[in-house]
């Protein structure tokens, strides 16, 4: 796959989401809300309310006449536009702590406002009609026009907006008044800007979604590539994986998935995800690009599981959740709402910028990871907090009880009743409080104004047990050698901070190695500062004993010479079909971590020093609590270079390489990074694949098919040079002669007894090959949004180079439908069927469609076809039936076909 690339262009510190009370979110579906109905603009509001592009309030009123701020237009549009790229801005009436301040870093990249010339953006004021006319303008980079002069109340007003009402009058986006006025500096209502927007998408030809719905479980989308899904997107089954997808319009996570798993990976959704549906299996977003996440299931927990590179703006959070954040993976802003039950269950694993809390009475358990800002709403009363995280800003609005070992750099008290078990390491009353203001602290009621640097609980973060009453479902892995903080009582003094770094480590869930995936690189551990200082003398009692690791073990190169004196080392179990991904460090070659009974392989290590990144392949098990083998000693293999250069003798400057292992068959997947054409392999012994190369610099990806072994130690043939052949291109159609959009074409070589596959992308009626001279056939397609290949028979043969036939061009066969029944009336419910014509050369083609609920699909060319066989999914069943398929011939009932 091509590795997308990170939609921030800056590192953004904090961002916050839609606050409810201003521009509420509502679900996929929602209902109408009661004061719309008979309103001029009923219809566009009720389509913007199914698409969850813009709710009711909780009083079940829309609100159409109200004015609409900067703020929340500048929010709308970004949801309905699909404005997910941030770009860092300052304003000086703008913090980072605002809920808008997001949607301003994306509106200011996208380009179609800006602030004043005195540094300010006015998030508050409400929008004009002539403000409104030079938004939508640059929106859609409309041309300017003189036809706002025929209005009889914009003589006066700047060039600035009269050149932008002439142009969204001159589209029909925006109108006048039936008396010849445009009111340019009249307020524009919720309706208003609902209706604006819904012309301006019809205007960019984004209005019409449609829905489009995945009812059984199976992975849609292409192996590779990029496809794009103008529809809004229901899963209602488990077991559905989407990749490769960017999705124009909302995505559902249904109620039809019941407990089961979902999988994103590689998705990007303009829209609103819901998830509805899902259990404490998880649904996982792998390298996915969210812009809003609600999450409402009717009963029980959902578990979300981010991980890779995946990007998500902002999680609200309607029902008990856990949510588990993995290394590399940025989740901007996390809000409990309101609509939280009391005594819900919510547990956050992992690292995320910001979390706010608007619900009342709930129990919120951060078992480890670290969280930047953290705040209770003012109303958000009665909440427990269970922190065993690392917590920069603590500020509570609202009665809290906080327990917990884990640490609080800095706590703000905006309320009475608040008690905390341990202190934080700072402590100050908020402007909003009387200054002498009492906070718990350890059963002590102290005044919140006093400063204070107190002692902060370092003890270890054991790791979270399956089932455990905070929600959390993963093991955590504790990191190794964390230094505990041992207070020493001595007679009162000055404390004094000395900031000294304490390394942390946050366990990560990542995918297991699978053929098309290109490891990211992994950043350090950011390091968090605990002060030293003199604590006031404590009550005598045991003092903490250093961490006991049940898993320890070194590991050096084949060499012996170079050891690893700083770097990272990764490793993943497999449980319940959900791989659960650890990090360690690793110190003079050196590691040690707690893992729970299972099976794990050690994935890759990397070398903090030189920057090495190794994919490995090392397993153990973890039984009774003690690793077999009971000492890990890893030898990294034998180094290999190699080079990679295209036929003109150009280099890759920057990519990598995907290499399967093939003999033993283990089904492994390794990668190596691609310098100026040369890459690096540190592979045990064993027949190996490269599978195909990523190019960075053009994104383009080449699929490739060049074995070599490693026998000894000594790679065969010695040397390991690849050259990519020339670059063959072709075309694709369907029987009506239109062009296939996108998809997947799947190619295998014919004259050769070893079945060497290739692929390549569609875009746009167009794909690239790069093949060695020899014989092919194209056999399969795989269409955007279905999981299973569409038969064909396309063959050619590629000598010095070039094609016959010269170009290539492909015609998918008319698709014919057909149903399949037993001959008890039972419906022959999945499975597949293949049928075969004789060719007037002697050979043969074949063509196989899947089954399912008793339906199936064939794209077959004119000619008498014979069905050989019927799997149901179990057993192939021996079937003769014939039938022929008669030049214009539409759906013939001779593919209803009677099982005996």
């Amino acid at each position: 796959m091509v590795i997308k690339k990170i939609l921030s262009k800056k590192a953004i510190v904090f961002m916050l989401i839609v606050c409810l009370t201003s521009l509420p979110l509502g679900t996929v579906f929602a209902s109408k809300v009661s004061d719309i109905q008979g309103s001029w603009a009923e219809a566009q509001i009720s389509k913007w309310m199914e698409k969850g592009l813009i709710s009711g309030y909780p009083d079940g009123g829309f609100k159409p006449d109200h004015s609409i701020t900067r703020a929340e237009l500048v929010a709308l549009i970004n949801k309905s536009f699909g404005f997910v790229e941030l770009e860092e801005r300052s304003f000086k009436d703008v913090k980072a702590s605002d809920w808008y301040y997001s949607s301003l870093l994306a509106a200011n990249a996208a380009g179609y406002i800006q602030g004043y010339s005195d540094g300010s953006f006015g998030p508050n004021k409400k929008v004009t009609r002539q403000e409104f006319a030079v938004i939508v303008s640059k929106l859609l980079a409309l041309p300017s026009s003189d036809s706002a002069n025929k209005f009889s109340d914009t003589s006066t007003s700047p060039l600035w907006s009269k050149v932008a009402i002439g142009s969204v009058y001159d589209k029909g986006i925006m109108s006048g008044y039936s008396d010849n006025t445009f009111h340019p500096e009249s307020f524009t209502t919720r309706a208003e800007a609902v209706v604006i927007l819904d012309g301006s998408l019809t205007i960019k030809g984004e209005s019409s979604f449609g829905t489009l719905s995945y009812d059984i479980a199976g992975t849609y989308g292409p192996a590779t590539g990029e496809e794009k899904v103008s529809q809004n997107v229901i899963i209602n089954s488990s077991d559905v994986t989407l990749q490769n997808m960017t999705i124009l319009g909302n995505l559902l996570l249904a109620e039809g998935i019941a407990e089961g798993e979902v999988f994103l990976k590689n998705v990007t959704v303009n829209g609103v995800t819901t998830v509805s549906g899902g259990g404490a299996h998880s649904v996982h977003f792998e390298n996915a690009r969210l812009t809003s996440v609600i999450i409402d299931k009717k009963t029980g927990i959902i578990r979300i599981v981010v991980e890779g590179s995946t990007v998500i703006s902002d999680i609200q959070v309607q029902s008990p959740a856990t949510i588990q954040s993995s290394s590399g993976a940025t989740i901007h802003t996390v809000t409990l709402s309101k609509a939280l039950p009391k005594d819900s269950q919510m547990s956050l694993l992992g690292s995320f910028k910001n979390v706010i809390v608007l619900a009342q009475n709930i129990n919120i358990g951060l078992p480890q990871g670290s969280v930047q800002n953290f705040s209770f709403n003012k109303d958000a009363s009665g909440n427990k907090l269970n922190n065993g995280a690392s917590i920069l800003s603590l500020i509570m609005n609202a009665s809290t009880n906080v327990v917990g070992n884990g640490t609080i750099d800095q706590a703000v008290i905006n309320a009475s009743g608040i008690t905390m078990e341990h202190a934080p390491r700072n402590l100050e009353a908020g402007k909003d409080v009387p200054s002498n203001v009492n906070v718990n602290i350890g059963g002590v009621n102290r005044p919140a104004a006093t400063p204070t640097q107190a002692p902060a609980v370092t003890t270890p973060i054991s790791p979270v047990s399956p089932g455990t009453s905070d929600g959390t479902v993963t093991p955590t892995a504790t990191p190794a050698a964390t230094p505990t903080a041992t207070p020493t009582a001595t007679p009162a003094a000055t404390p004094t901070a000395t900031p000294t770094a304490a390394p942390t480590e946050t366990p990560t869930v990542t995918p297991s190695a699978t053929p098309d995936v290109t490891p990211l690189p992994t950043l350090s551990p950011i390091p968090t500062m605990v002060p030293t200082f003199t604590p006031e003398p404590t009550p005598p009692g045991p003092t903490p004993q250093p961490e006991q690791y049940n898993v320890n073990g070194t590991i050096i190169r084949a060499d012996g010479k170079e050891i690893f004196k700083e770097g990272i080392l990764y490793i993943s179990k497999v449980q319940d079909n959900m791989t659960i991904g650890y990090e360690t460090k690793l110190v003079d070659g050196k590691f040690s971590i707690n893992l729970y009974d299972g099976d794990y392989q050690i994935t890759k290590v990397s070398d903090l020093n030189s920057s090495d990144f190794i994919s490995l392949f090392y397993t153990f098990k973890v039984s009774n609590e003690k690793p077999i083998p009971s000492s890990l000693d890893i030898v990294i293999p034998e180094r290999h270079e190699g080079t990679i250069k295209y036929q003109d003798g150009t280099s890759i400057s920057n990519g990598s390489l995907l290499i399967l292992r093939i003999e033993p068959n283990l089904s492994v997947g390794f990668s190596a990074p691609i310098k100026d054409g040369k890459f690096t392999l540190y592979l045990p012994d064993g027949d190996y694949l490269i599978k195909n190369q990523n190019n960075y610099a053009t994104e383009e990806q080449i699929s490739l098919y060049y074995t070599f072994k490693i026998v000894n130690g000594l790679t065969e043939p010695s040397q390991i040079d690849i050259v990519i052949p020339s670059k063959i291109k072709g075309t694709i159609v369907n029987s009506e002669g239109v062009a296939v959009p996108s998809g997947t074409l799947m190619v295998h070589r014919t004259d050769t007894p070893e079945l060497n596959i290739y692929y390549a992308q569609i875009y746009g009626g167009n794909y690239s090959l790069f093949l060695p001279d020899g014989s092919y056939q194209a056999d399969g397609f795989y269409p955007v949004n279905m999981s299973s290949r569409i038969s064909i028979d396309y063959r050619f043969i590629v000598n010095n180079g070039k094609t016959t036939p010269n170009p290539l061009a492909i015609t998918i066969p008319k698709g014919y439908n057909g149903t399949i029944k037993n001959a008890d009336g039972r419906i022959f419910r999945y499975g597949s069927i293949t049928v075969y014509k004789n060719n007037e050369d002697g050979s043969q083609s074949f063509y196989t469609a899947p089954i399912f609920s008793g339906e199936f699909k064939l794209f077959l060319p004119e000619g008498t076809y014979q069905v050989n066989s019927l799997f149901n999914g179990e057993d192939q069943i021996p079937f003769n039936y014939t039938f022929t398929i008669a030049k214009g011939q539409s759906d013939p009932n001779l593919l209803n076909i009677l099982v005996p």
